[in-house]
């Protein structure tokens, strides 16, 4: 705005003004200046009309970045000043929470989708400061309103959420057609698209579970249990676990099993690190197993495997391995 940039920084800062990850920057931003100056006030007609032409401006096309002429930057920074100028006096005079918290629904709602793939894990955190940690291949989607009215996440996985509490937008996770509606709290969902079963482990606060199709049962959680929702039949029942912390410590690169068959097992070892499994003779299904892993590596949980039944296992190619009775 006072003209100091150079034409590259210039590029840099329209683009910017453009990426998603920038939304959170820009509305923290405004929040500051908008508090600042609290006794100030503009009619929200004005307000609105003002937020309109920046956000048009915002959206022009992309190709109009990748123009070289100098001079044609030159009149588009000058343009897009009057625009900044126009953001910060908005600002200043005091733009409204509301309508800061409600600027996406005016634009299209887009979808957006965090993954950790087989092998990995992630972690985010929402644009209401929702922590969530994503187990071995998790996705969790949420789209561009989210936060306007209420908060809501698909799951497809498993992922531990630690939820801002906001007790006017409620927080949903959409599993299969189970809904879990928190206001703050602490927690561990485990719903693998192709489990029979969705398990959620509650550590903190209180959450509310539901059938979402057929409100079959509407259950309140307290610290300590876990739901255990049948998909097949749409039943749930909630039980207490004494050992709920230990759902969640995947987090910590931690695995237990406590007499988990061999197939169960086999699962978690197939996400955790991205191989594929294949069993010569399902009677080996029979076994179970009770051991805990703290960032061993996949060959030395296999070993501890061999030495509880018998078993052998080979590596036929970089992501497959045989399991055999011994």
């Amino acid at each position: 705005m006072r003209g100091e940039t150079s034409p590259e920084e210039e590029q840099q800062l329209l683009a910017w003004f453009r990426e998603v990850d920038s939304q959170e920057d820009i509305l923290t931003f405004y929040r500051q200046r908008w508090h600042e100056s609290a006794t100030k006030e503009i009619s929200e007609e004005v307000q609105l009309r003002m937020f309109n032409q920046i956000r048009d401006r915002i959206n022009t096309d992309k190709t109009v970045l990748q123009k070289n002429d100098r001079k044609q930057n030159r009149r588009r920074l000058l343009r897009w000043g009057q625009y900044a100028a126009a953001v910060i006096l908005c600002v200043v005079v005091g733009i409204t929470s509301h309508l800061l918290y409600t600027r996406q629904s005016m634009a299209e709602v887009k979808e957006y989708m965090v993954e950790a793939e087989k092998g990995q894990r992630a972690s985010v955190t929402l644009p209401d400061g929702t922590k969530v940690w994503l187990n071995s291949h998790t996705q969790i989607i949420y789209n561009s309103n989210y936060g306007v009215e209420d908060r809501v996440v698909d799951l497809r996985g498993e992922a531990y959420f630690e939820v801002k509490k906001d007790a006017k937008k409620p927080f949903i996770v959409d599993v299969a057609s189970m809904q879990i509606k928190v206001l703050g709290t602490s927690f561990n969902v485990n719903a693998y698209p192709t489990e029979s079963k969705v398990l959620t482990t509650l550590d903190e606060g209180s959450v509310k579970i539901r059938n979402a199709q057929s409100n079959s049962f509407d259950y309140i959680m307290k610290p300590g249990e876990t739901a255990i929702y049948e998909k097949e039949t749409g039943t749930c029942i909630i039980q207490k676990n004494k050992d709920y912390k230990n759902e969640s410590v995947w987090m910590k690169d931690v695995l237990i099993f406590n007499d988990t068959p061999l197939e169960d097992v086999l699962k978690v070892l197939s996400r955790k690190y991205n191989v594929q499994f294949n069993i010569e003779n399902e009677a080996i299904y029979s076994y179970t197993y009770t051991l805990r892993s703290e960032g061993e590596s996949l060959q030395e949980i296999l070993e501890s495997m061999r030495h509880i039944t018998p078993i052998k296992y080979e590596k036929t190619n970089r992501r497959e391995i045989k399991i055999s009775p011994r």
